[in-house]
């Protein structure tokens, strides 16, 4: 088990014996004679870490409980940080806010990441993979946040215990793929590809992560196996009749909202397809918000019913924007700034953001010398596209009709 020598602690087993690039060998198992390390040798290893062969900075440690152990504390950090930061989040509803809802969550991560075959992935993933650490980190944060969502909504959905690890150990093993596609590590290339290129990449890399799903020989069940494995191998593209494959559907819809909502190494999406893309906007290529993502699944599957819109309802409500799936959402929104007399009121946040909009602003109050008789003396700060933060006055009227409409959708 190779592993970094920043991990490196008393009582692990060197496995291999550690040469440096001069062709000599810095130490050996004989000279540790029953094979374990202690501080003063992990002080040493340190020392000349970046001159070991052939992988500077680390070393094969023996796969063994201990070790496992080790490890598993480190990649359990990654995972209390993705959940702290969906519960911290101020630009996005909290999934986790449900206090009995977190914690059955939790427990299921705790399953997952007591799998000797996931902390081995996962720490592989981290430590032991090629290219540049930022996309790295964004595809590992991404499949851990899909994992909280996708086990969250499951257990809305009431699924079994075994349906949630299968859904979870999915989502943690879905995206692995991407780092041996010929794009990994310049994945903005992406952006840059044709149609059919970008079709390639997408089967290429659910192909390639259900292969490293067969390659790790997952010590579960050969049914709960087939069901993690249908999953990863149809993640961007499944059969929404089949629904003897619901965990499937599950994954998809978490997958794609997560995909559209958040950071990537590229700007493109390619979770909805060119034919729903022409009907809902080119804009649906592109990152999106939640409130935008939800509209545009209205438009796709509201008239279809079934799983498949009982799947997003139950989404929306993790959310708590269950309000959005209303077939008139938009056209309410649009109708309060519709009622400005100068063409002026702006909602924030707006509906490409990750919330519904609570507060009515007027885009001409910054300039000098306007006034208007709908406007109060309250500020709202609204940051561009640049990232810069300007302030804003409310407008009054226009407000607490957006007020009065958000509180009887709330009901």
């Amino acid at each position: 088990m190779l592993i970094h020598t920043d991990h490196l602690v008393p009582d692990m087993e060197l496995d291999k014996d550690i040469e440096l690039k001069a062709g000599s060998y810095l130490i050996t198992r004989r000279d540790l004679g029953d094979g374990r390390l202690n501080a003063k040798v992990i002080e040493s290893i340190r020392k000349f870490s970046g001159q070991i062969v052939p992988y500077s900075h680390k070393v094969f440690i023996k796969d063994n409980k201990f070790a496992l152990g080790y490890l598993k504390k480190i990649v359990d950090e990654d995972l209390y940080r993705i959940a702290k930061t969906v519960v911290a989040s101020k630009n996005a509803p909290n999934f986790l806010a449900d206090i009995d809802l977190h914690e059955k969550v939790m427990r299921i991560m705790e399953m997952l990441f007591s799998n000797p075959d996931i902390i081995r992935t996962m720490y592989d993933a981290r430590f032991n993979s090629e290219g540049k650490s930022r996309p790295l980190d964004l595809i590992i944060d991404h499949s851990i946040r899909t994992s909280l969502l996708a086990v969250a909504l499951g257990l809305k959905l009431r699924c079994s215990v075994i349906s949630l690890v299968s859904i979870g150990m999915a989502a943690l093993l879905h995206d692995m793929g991407i780092i041996s596609t010929p794009a990994f590590p310049g994945l903005e290339a992406l952006d840059e590809m044709s149609d059919q290129a970008l079709v390639t990449f997408i089967e290429q890399h659910q192909v390639n992560s259900a292969r490293l799903l067969q390659e790790r020989k997952l010590n579960i069940s050969p049914y709960q196996r087939n069901e993690v494995f249908h999953i990863v191998a149809n993640h961007h593209s499944p059969d929404l009749r089949d629904t003897a494959h619901k965990n499937t559907l599950i994954f998809h819809f978490a997958d794609l909202l997560d995909e559209m909502a958040s950071h990537l190494p590229h700007g493109i999406r390619y979770n909805f397809t060119p034919d729903q893309i022409h009907i809902l906007g080119k804009g649906y290529s592109r990152r999106n918000g939640l409130v935008n993502v939800l509209l545009g699944l209205t438009r796709l599957y509201r008239q279809e019913g079934g799983l498949t819109w009982e799947i997003i309802t139950s989404l929306a409500a993790l959310l708590r924007l269950e309000q959005v799936l209303k077939g008139d959402f938009r056209e309410k929104m649009q109708a309060v700034l519709d009622d400005c007399p100068l063409n002026c009121a702006r909602l924030n946040p707006p509906l490409e953001g990750n919330t519904v909009p609570r507060t009515v602003y007027c885009g001409r109050s910054t300039e000098k010398g306007f006034s208007c008789e709908h406007l109060v003396y309250l500020e709202v700060k609204i940051q561009d596209e640049k990232g810069r933060m300007d302030t804003f006055l409310k407008c009054g009227t226009l407000g607490n009709r957006l007020e009065e409409l958000n509180h009887k959708d709330d009901r």
